[in-house]
């Protein structure tokens, strides 16, 4: 199977990490939709899904060897997530940065060369070889230290550990207008920007009842994944939508009225031992869902891709 794989940073042509790329398709040149935030994190850029630069970059297809390649370098899925993003050669996956954004530099261009070659060239070869997360040097070591601290994994068992008892905090502050930025207790977490449709806001980010469908379908998601594939889940196997049903109470306020949670599973999934058992026992371990349904009801279907209904709890 082949991948395409958008890159703007170290994997560009001419860039201190493009041998990774070097027996991969190029598919060609491409500037997204100005709907991102490219920011300087010293040696290596950062994308993240808010804000409004369009950001250059290069297409590649890679094959599932490459993509694990560079999955390796960019730490996925510890310091960067994976997204799939609209281009005109079609969807193609990139890596999305998951650390504090505080304090860091924008690159208001979009174009990473133009700071990696700069018209220092003793700058352009610091920036392009500082040692750091991304470089072989600390690339192990990094590794080993967040396995033990980011998945809660033992070295005896081997098994999850409980890590979401007690209480956490996040951190919420207008920005302009109904624009509200979201800072996450974890550093990892890039932030997210939230607003409000029209005529109060400019829907430039989600609000408050798509945030809440976007964690039920996310909770029940990874629990299904993690009951069938423990912590090894096939790629790309699953699908969801969540249709929320808005109503008016009695005094015409805006209620979430139902919600219907859609997985759709594909032969990856289906063909799994677990399968069977897992359809059954996944929803019970999913938090957000659990509490979710105490107040607002839910229907959960789990389809296979041609629309067969192989479960459905309400």
């Amino acid at each position: 199977m082949r991948h395409l794989v958008f890159v703007y940073g170290t994997l560009l042509r001419g860039e201190v990490n493009h041998r990774l790329l070097e027996d991969a398709e190029w598919v060609g040149e491409h500037r997204t939709e100005p709907r991102f935030t490219l920011l300087l994190l010293g040696a290596y850029p950062g994308l993240i899904t808010t804000g409004r630069t369009a950001v250059f970059g290069e297409l590649y297809r890679v094959d599932h060897a490459g993509l694990r390649a560079l999955d390796a370098l960019e730490d996925y899925p510890r310091l960067y997530g994976r997204c799939l993003i609209a281009t005109r050669f079609g969807r193609a996956w990139t890596y999305v940065y998951r650390g504090s954004v505080r304090d860091r530099p924008l690159i208001p261009s979009g174009d990473w060369r133009r700071i990696s070659q700069a018209a220092s060239p003793l700058r352009a070869a610091g920036v392009r070889c500082r040692r750091d997360s991304k470089n072989p040097g600390r690339q192990q070591q990094l590794r080993s230290r967040l396995i033990a601290t980011e998945t809660g994994m033992t070295t005896e068992t081997n098994a999850p550990q409980a890590t979401e008892e007690g209480r956490f905090t996040i951190q919420l502050e207008q920005r302009e207008g109904f624009e509200i930025n979201v800072a996450f207790d974890w550093k990892r977490a890039a932030d997210l920007l939230m607003d409000e449709p029209p005529p109060l806001g400019g829907t430039n980010g989600p609000n408050a009842s798509r945030l809440l469908a976007a964690a039920v379908g996310n909770c029940l998601s990874a629990s299904l994944l993690y009951c069938i594939g423990k912590e090894e889940p096939p790629d790309q196997s699953l699908r969801t939508e969540v249709t929320c049903v808005m109503v008016r109470n009695e005094k015409k306020r805006l209620r979430i009225g139902s919600m219907e949670v859609r997985l759709i599973v594909a032969p990856a999934l289906l063909e799994s031992k677990r399968f069977e058992r897992c359809k059954t026992l996944f929803e019970d371990f999913c938090v957000v869902s659990a509490s979710v349904r105490a107040g607002i009801p839910m229907k959960v279907l789990v389809l296979d891709e041609a629309g067969n209904l192989l479960h459905q709890s309400d």
